[in-house]
């Protein structure tokens, strides 16, 4: 048990360290409807993968990952098997929004199905029309809030 903490905060520390290298991981001030469009757009795809609507929570991704996909079933498929606590979440806080060379950066502090918690670092990228969309999400352990 102690080994699998270390494990996860060592985890949790290699992709911080990844984010700095790729550029500085800090809080930026963003406005307050930014804050709340990008927290938006994430609860609406969790929203859109709980009606298993794959067209809508597609959607919710950027034309570049909508291209790496292919189609939208192809797509929750893959969330489905590989992002389950984010297709399915026990339970889901948003934690701070930060910025690695420009991009918001929101944590999303989630449980899955067997109540352990898990850390949704999710990569956002303004759109043309000035709109949000989920530009990738990696998933981690999330030691900080395990009991």
């Amino acid at each position: 048990m102690v080994f699998s903490a270390l494990k996860s905060r060592f985890s949790l520390l290699l992709v911080l360290l990844s984010l700095s290298f790729a550029g500085s991981l800090h809080a930026q001030t963003f406005s307050d409807a930014d804050r709340t469009a990008i927290r938006g757009v994430i609860q609406a795809q969790m929203d859109a993968f709980a009606r298993d609507d794959a067209p809508a929570a597609f959607g919710f991704a950027t034309p570049s990952l909508q291209t790496q996909f292919g189609s939208p079933s192809r797509f929750l498929a893959l969330v489905r098997e590989a992002y389950a606590p984010v297709y399915r979440p026990g339970s889901v806080w948003f934690g701070a929004l930060k910025s690695s060379d420009g991009t918001p950066v929101q944590m999303v502090h989630l449980t899955d199905s067997k109540g352990a918690s898990v850390l949704a670092i999710y990569f956002m990228e303004r759109q043309k029309d000035g709109g949000w969309r989920i530009a990738g999400c990696r998933l981690l352990q999330d030691p900080g809030l395990d009991s």
